[in-house]
């Protein structure tokens, strides 16, 4: 009974702490793959002096200014990405630009590889289903707007999601790193000249789970998101950016799945527009009024002239 005991004691002592490494080694991936984001991201702008859009939709819909949720699969900055992140195969084989979403997804073959994705755009801290369940994707002539029913599909689930306004979630007047401004001559587009900040203080990228205690963030999807709607948890932008109205690994409100959020204990890994990689604590200075006035949303905002000192 003595030996038993001990050995009960050990276990227990020892629980923690290989927790606490198995942590330790999934944010040390989640790192990574966010360091890979990045130099895709810059590669990307090396090839086209700019860095994609946060999503596009096709031409046909842009020219009668129609993008109906529900119906509309557009292709975004994770699709674009592709090629920089070795994965040419899987841009080619989806047709990205070339086909609308909805049409891509609606051929079995290209579905299942939608469905696959890419394991570089998921953290294993999150513990997702491989599918987003909670954010599908219209496919063929599509569904309900929210995307509830039949007529939409679940595909690959991410953790990555771009950095869109200080404030809310925005298509039109965004302050952050990504974004989709249509205007008469194109998609407006940000380059290293727009960080007015410094690249190293402007985030670019960072984490969205799947749940934090118990609410739901939904996590975001791979390549694919519903419609354009700016403000809307299962439309939209929310799919694939976030804003900073809502505080880091908030749950205090279902709109909290419209910011940023980890499993990584105490805050989130954020990917800046330089390539660097931080861990920004959950206590960062932060409000919810729509000034930039706090440390967090001078991080997502590029142009406020408010430098932040990251460790």
């Amino acid at each position: 009974m003595v030996v038993i005991a001990i050995i009960g004691v050990l276990i227990a002592l020892l629980l923690p702490a290989v927790q606490q490494a198995r942590e330790a080694a999934r944010r040390m991936q989640c790192t990574n793959n966010l360091k890979q984001i990045g130099l895709a991201l810059h590669n990307y702008h090396d090839t086209y002096q700019k860095f994609p859009n946060s999503y596009q939709p096709d031409k046909a819909r842009w020219s009668v200014s129609s993008v109906p949720e529900g119906e509309s699969a557009l292709w975004t900055w994770t699709s674009f990405i592709l090629p920089q992140v070795e994965q040419q195969n899987l841009y080619d084989s989806l047709q990205v630009g070339h086909l609308p979403g909805e049409v891509s997804l609606d051929d079995a073959t290209r579905l299942g590889i939608a469905q696959s994705g890419f394991a570089g755009y998921q953290c294993p801290s999150s513990a997702a289903p491989p599918l987003n369940s909670e954010r599908k994707i219209p496919a063929g002539s599509g569904g309900n707007a929210d995307c509830t029913d039949a007529g939409c599909v679940e595909v690959a689930t991410a953790n990555y999601v771009c950095a869109n306004d200080s404030h809310n979630l925005d298509r039109d007047n965004w302050n952050g790193f990504m974004g989709n401004d249509r205007t008469p001559s194109g998609f407006m587009t940000v380059s290293f000249a727009d960080i007015v900040d410094g690249t190293s203080n402007t985030i670019a990228v960072g984490e969205r789970t799947w749940q934090l205690a118990s609410r739901t963030l939904r996590a975001s999807t791979q390549l694919l998101m519903n419609g354009d709607s700016p403000n809307v948890s299962l439309q939209g932008n929310a799919y694939i950016s976030a804003g900073g109205r809502w505080s880091l690994n908030c749950t205090n409100s279902q709109d909290c799945d419209r910011g940023f959020s980890s499993n990584h204990p105490g805050g989130a890994e954020f990917l800046l527009v330089d390539g660097s990689v931080h861990f920004i604590s959950e206590t960062i200075d932060h409000d919810t009024n729509s000034s930039v006035n706090s440390a967090y949303e001078y991080l997502i905002c590029l142009d406020d002239g408010n430098p932040v000192d990251l460790p």
